[in-house]
């Protein structure tokens, strides 16, 4: 079968590889369309440290159980949730489950760009393996993950049904930001990018307001707008630099949630005597657990979400080097997604 692997920095190889042999518990999964995150694009440059699995944003049907599955069977349409914490730790007691010492060693196996996948007994056990609903294309099957990402940094957020926020980067997770915080939220919702299709759509998804960094000053706009500064800034890329711009735009006692992940080593210089005075809240926000991805499907059977637009390009797996490059490089691709 064919694979997408990362072999070393930069070297991005689709190549025949054995398809996985199934151990008790496990489930194979073959791949229907894999949605390309950021986080890929940064592991292949290296900026998230060595090595590391391409794909995690994937669904697929089942082609294979073992023999002492009972939940699911051949023929279901599935998400594959990557990652699943033990829920018995501390942390995970406390609720830190992304936080759990588990968490990262669970993975799909070989990775999410392959023909096939195996999930792992422990990730099938712990609810990582979720049915599409009927009327649920693969495609938004692929986005349940970041969504149910965006689902949990809201929710870490403590926002509030009244919340004015600045969503900082209109790529697909802050677009579907955008989509979330309309639903959730009666306040005014700005977004901010510097590619000029991103805040069409941003426009388009539910943004009251959508402004370009390089056009116009943030913070001055921002409070022209909203009068004391934005409730809550989300920072949906991970570019160190955005984090200036959200803590411009926060008003007093005000929220800054970083959510897109900065690079290995990525520093950030902040004047903590404005942060102290000013009685701001920096906050972090990493990844998902399977309650955000229940939520997640049920927002978009319900027609709450439409992550289908956010799709604006498709490569055959074959291609998958020349996916991720186009994803990287591209001024008009939002959400480019990998299919079999």
């Amino acid at each position: 079968m064919l694979a997408c692997l990362l072999e070393g920095p930069n070297r991005v190889v689709v190549k025949d590889v054995p398809t996985p042999r199934l151990s008790d518990g496990d489930v194979l999964v073959r791949m229907e369309a894999s949605g390309i995150c950021g986080t890929d694009l940064e592991k292949i440059d290296g900026q998230l440290g060595p090595g590391g699995i391409l794909g995690h944003e994937v669904s697929g049907t089942i082609t294979e159980v073992a023999d002492d599955i009972q939940d699911c069977a051949v023929g279901d349409r599935v998400i594959a949730h990557h990652h699943v914490p033990c829920y018995k730790c501390n942390l995970c007691r406390r609720g830190d489950l992304t936080l759990c010492t588990e968490f990262k060693k669970t993975n799909i196996d070989p990775c999410g760009f392959a023909e096939y996948f195996r999930v792992p007994r422990n990730n099938v056990e712990k609810g990582g393996l979720i049915k599409l609903p009927k009327d649920m294309s693969f495609d938004e099957g692929a986005l349940i993950e970041p969504t149910a990402c965006c689902i949990r940094a809201i929710r870490t957020a403590k926002h509030t049904p009244d919340d004015n926020v600045l969503v900082v980067g209109l790529g697909p997770t802050g677009l579907t930001h955008v989509q979330l915080l309309n639903n959730w939220t009666s306040g005014i919702i700005i977004g901010t990018d510097i590619i000029e299709s991103r805040l069409e759509m941003g426009k388009r998804l539910g943004a009251d307001e959508t402004l370009n960094p390089q056009k116009e000053n943030i913070p001055d706009t921002v409070l022209r707008l909203t009068e004391n500064g934005v409730d809550l800034a989300l920072v949906a890329t991970g570019n160190e630099r955005a984090l200036e711009q959200a803590f411009a735009s926060v008003r007093k006692g005000g929220r800054v949630l970083l959510f897109g992940a900065p690079g290995q080593g990525a520093k950030y210089s902040l004047d903590v005597s404005t942060l102290f005075n000013r009685q701001l809240s920096l906050l972090s926000s990493y990844s998902c657990v399977e309650s955000d991805m229940h939520e997640a499907v049920r927002l978009v059977t319900s027609k709450s979400l439409n992550l289908a637009d956010l799709i604006t390009d498709r490569f055959e797996l074959k291609n998958a080097a020349k996916a991720l490059e186009n994803a990287k490089t591209s001024k008009t691709a939002i959400k480019t997604i990998i299919t079999r």
